[in-house]
């Protein structure tokens, strides 16, 4: 899989594929291996797609992205998407895998944590952001598979929180998410800048206290897929043994864990400095 990307920097890479020029979008690109009812269409070399507000993102490898907005122009929220929907796709082109997470840099190594849309992760995430842990990304992280184990690349695009997250994390709102009401643009408190290896994959789950059980054996590669950001790119593609050699490999290098954490407001502060003790002291639970 990293095999398109091996004599590359993967960080410099996704930067640079990212930047985005605006300007009018081609109508259909040829030899397409997917394609969701014209919204999403992807081939080896290109993707288009067409956001609900009707904002078209245009990618092709080498070249970067190109935006066409409607109509109300600026107004549009181009941003949503394109850290989402469309950040994932250019990972996946390039040989890289996204993750449906939000990570922290706990000395020199990567956690992850992952759930559900709402389950936790971007809040979680910001909050340990703000008790001196730097902020990898938010809600979706790009991994490069390499021979001796997987790294994690932070990225620029910024967080997006309800006003209550906002709240709980002490962070104050740079801009609102227009198509998404109550949910703000924000920026960490502390943000990491190098790429670093991801250690610890943690699916967040709802529960009295704070907990922590490792997954291990076959356990983990049924959860993986879970993880994974738009997963079905890769297996539309239909590159099987590359997409088996990288669960393979990911789950021999990477530890899973199953925290269970209260979703009571009153007790995150408390809650995120047990958390973060738990992650300094290399995941035991106190």
């Amino acid at each position: 899989m990293s095999e398109q990307v091996a004599a590359r920097n993967p960080q410099e890479l996704m930067e640079r594929e990212m930047r985005v020029t605006f300007g009018p979008v081609p109508e259909a690109i040829e030899n397409s291996f997917y394609n969701e009812e014209d919204i999403f269409v992807i081939s080896d070399e290109e993707f288009l797609f067409t956001s609900l507000d009707h904002v078209r993102y245009h990618y092709r490898r080498g070249a970067g992205l190109t935006v066409q907005l409607p109509p109300a122009g600026l107004d549009s929220d181009y941003e949503l998407f394109l850290w989402g929907t469309v950040f994932g796709a250019v990972a996946w082109l390039n040989g890289l895998v996204p993750l449906h997470a939000s990570a922290v840099d706990v000395g020199g190594r990567i956690v992850a944590f992952t759930a559900d849309s709402g389950g936790g992760k971007s809040t979680l995430a910001a909050g340990l952001a703000g008790l001196g842990l730097p902020h990898v990304c938010d809600d979706t992280l790009v991994v490069s598979v390499d021979p001796d184990g997987i790294t994690a690349l932070p990225d620029a695009k910024p967080l997006k929180l309800w006003d209550d997250a906002l709240v709980l994390t002490n962070l104050e709102a740079a801009r609102p998410v227009p198509s998404m009401p109550g949910k703000h643009y924000a920026s960490a408190s502390v943000k990491a800048l190098l790429a670093l290896p991801l250690t610890d994959l943690v699916f967040i789950e709802k529960g009295e206290r704070i907990e922590i059980e490792p997954v291990t054996g076959a356990a983990k590669f049924g959860l993986l897929p879970e993880a994974l950001y738009r997963g079905f790119v890769h297996v539309a593609r239909g590159d099987r043994a590359v997409h088996e050699q990288f669960i393979l490999r990911f789950c021999s290098k990477v530890r899973f864990w199953r925290l269970r954490r209260p979703f009571d407001p009153l007790r995150f502060g408390a809650d995120l400095q047990s958390i973060k003790a738990m992650l300094l002291d290399d995941m035991k639970c106190k």
